[in-house]
């Protein structure tokens, strides 16, 4: 049984604590008032900051949400002066304050992004001398924090109203709010200083509620299909599973070994599933030491579900779903996340029943006229790159010219048909080294292909998913393939290998569907936004450090 613990102060009458706050008659200069204001509650912390014991003198205290809930379609006429008989008490941040005079208050309080007014007058307070009410409640500004105690009225235009019968009691007060502006569109300023940016923009802030709520979807619609939630390791002796560059970090419990920040989750959670969890999921951070722009930052999140004998045409179909629920999910919120009213409206191609698919190497060769080398070698594809006039990348690698010509000709389709989901799929095995491949012909030319696809949205990538290679022989042969090109080419993109899994292997991987979304790309869709900066809660990671 939880037990409060007991506060050791002096008690005071209420009347006692408000008249030991002096009244605010500053000059005209805003700065200065809140400068002078710091001095004064500089001088007795302990009475502007007092533990929630002290300020909570009514039960029921309620929430705003709550309040709003309980009492607003109340019809209020039955009742003597339009109040609720009950007292109820309320606490939140300051949004706003109207004089009506020297003796009426209104304020606009907000709480778990629900709004209601406060009223209060020096007759509510049972006919309190009027210079008594102004010192009482003079002190009180925008961006304080205050508790109240009173009955739920409406004003004469129907506004559900507290009207309280004892004084407000600040209970944290805001001691720089004088310089925050209105509204702030300086993209430094708001990289610099997060936590201005949420208290003046409202939809910065609802950005980050647009991503918690696709979070918790996309965790709600794999839970519903009895997967396992799973936290695996973030630091270990390899990256885990991507092609890229980590992050080396040491320990001193472990003063010998080099270790990295994971770049990705895969390999474990394949070994959960060799280990006998058939369906596993994780949403967590991963770590890439890699540059910075409008789309990628160094820490971002991601979820990764594993699901056993499960084929490519059911991951796609597993993907369309979530999809679809996440959209629902979200169009449900639309009252409370204003920004959705308008991002969801033009994302209505996602409750598509099926998305356009579009297999790789025949849609490649239709794009170009020209067809795609049996020989998938970096001579071969270099020549294929001249003869379609496509500039080859820096990386010279059989894998690194074909995800370029990935990029410049196949993720472009996704263009021509806005905010539509399109699947690229069976792409050759090279770029693939963790998934199943098999071999496939067209026009009687053999290619051996990744059983993979890609989503894309608007020229961007939101999921990778493949059936995964569970043969240890030919995923220990892959990663020695992935040796030679990074030895080759000097690939810093090759995956490093992990040869404690491919001995996992030897257990027995079932034949499984692996799924990968980036969460920050998927949120930065669903708001609206071009740049992952707005759906990070400090922004990228040259933010992070001003901060």
């Amino acid at each position: 049984m939880f037990r409060a613990p007991q506060i050791r102060l002096r008690r005071h009458s209420l009347k006692d604590l408000y008249f030991r706050i002096p009244s605010c008659r500053y000059s005209s200069d805003e700065a200065a008032k809140y400068a002078h204001r710091k001095t004064i509650v500089a001088q007795n912390p302990a009475q502007y900051y007092p533990p929630i014991g002290i300020t909570r003198t009514c039960t029921p205290v309620l929430r705003v949400r709550d309040f709003v809930s309980r009492f607003g379609k109340m019809d209020f006429t039955k009742y003597a002066s339009k109040r609720h008989p009950d007292l109820v008490q309320l606490e939140g941040r300051v949004k706003s304050v109207r004089k009506a005079g020297k003796a009426m208050y209104f304020l606009d309080i907000v709480q778990d992004d629900a709004v209601v007014q406060i009223c209060a007058s020096n007759k509510l307070l049972g006919n309190m001398d009027k210079e008594m009410f102004a010192r009482l409640h003079s002190f009180i500004r925008k961006g304080d924090y205050i508790t109240c105690v009173g009955q739920a009225s409406v004003t004469n235009v129907g506004e559900l109203t507290l009207k309280v019968n004892q004084p407000i009691m600040v209970s944290c007060p805001s001691l720089n709010l004088a310089t925050l502006p209105d509204k702030v569109s300086d993209r430094s300023l708001i990289n610099s200083d997060r936590v201005m940016n949420y208290l003046v923009n409202s939809e910065s802030k609802e950005r980050i509620l647009i991503k918690a709520a696709v979070t918790r979807a996309i965790r709600n619609f794999l839970l519903e299909d009895n997967f396992t939630e799973v936290n695996t390791p973030l630091i270990a002796g390899a990256g885990t599973g991507a092609n890229a560059e980590p992050f080396y970090t040491t320990s001193k419990a472990l003063q010998d070994a080099r270790l990295q920040l994971r770049v990705a989750p895969e390999l474990w959670l394949k070994k959960l599933v060799i280990g006998g969890f058939d369906k596993v999921f994780e949403i967590g951070p991963n770590f890439r030491n890699e540059g910075i722009d409008s789309t990628h930052n160094p820490e971002f999140l991601t979820c990764e579900f594993y699901r056993s004998f499960t084929s490519l045409p059911e991951l796609m179909k597993l993907t369309e779903d979530m999809l679809k629920s996440i959209y629902d999910e979200l169009a449900a919120k639309q009252d409370d996340i204003k920004l959705l009213q308008h991002t969801l409206t033009d994302l209505s191609p996602l409750k598509k029943q099926e998305y356009p698919k579009f297999e790789f190497v025949p849609t490649l060769e239709e794009k170009t006229g020209v067809k795609l080398p049996e020989e998938l070698t970096t001579e071969a594809l270099l020549k294929y790159h001249d003869r379609i006039g496509v500039s080859p990348p820096k990386t010279k690698s059989p894998a690194g010219l074909l995800d370029n010509l990935s990029s410049k000709l196949l993720e472009t389709i996704s263009l021509e048909q806005r905010n539509t989901p399109t699947f690229i799929y069976n792409q050759p095995a090279i770029m693939s080294p963790l998934a199943k491949s098999a071999t496939v012909h067209y026009d009687e030319r053999a290619f051996e292909v990744s059983l993979r696809f890609e989503l894309f949205i608007n020229g961007k990538e939101y999921v990778n998913s493949y059936e995964e290679e569970n043969s240890p022989f030919a995923q220990a042969d892959k990663f020695r393939l992935q040796q030679r090109a990074k030895a080759d080419y000097q690939d810093n993109d090759m995956l490093i290998p992990d040869w404690n899994y491919v001995k996992s292997m030897e257990y027995g991987l079932p034949p499984t569907g692996g799924w990968g979304c980036g969460i920050d790309r998927l949120s930065m869709l669903f708001s609206g936004t071009s740049r992952i900066e707005d759906v990070l809660t400090f922004g990228v990671l040259k933010d992070v450090v001003k901060q």
